[in-house]
């Protein structure tokens, strides 16, 4: 999985997107990061947050007005 875990409203992924490039610049210094929410077929979407957010060693928590109200 990855080293560094993004939180995010997928409402708000065109303004993350910036913050998720940004961070992807660590991956030169052996530093992964997970952002994109595509879910492999088969699995489901609370399973792979679960792992990835097991996995990371930190996580970059986006607060937004959209992320507040969402679950």
């Amino acid at each position: 999985m990855s080293d560094i875990f993004i939180s995010y409203a997928s409402e708000d992924r065109q303004r993350v997107q910036a913050l998720a490039q940004a961070l992807q610049a660590l991956e030169r210094k052996g530093w992964s990061v997970w952002w994109d929410r595509r879910i492999p077929i088969g699995r489901s979407f609370d399973e792979v947050i679960e792992e990835a957010l097991d996995a990371s060693k930190a996580v970059v928590v986006v607060w937004t007005n959209t992320s507040v109200k969402s679950q």
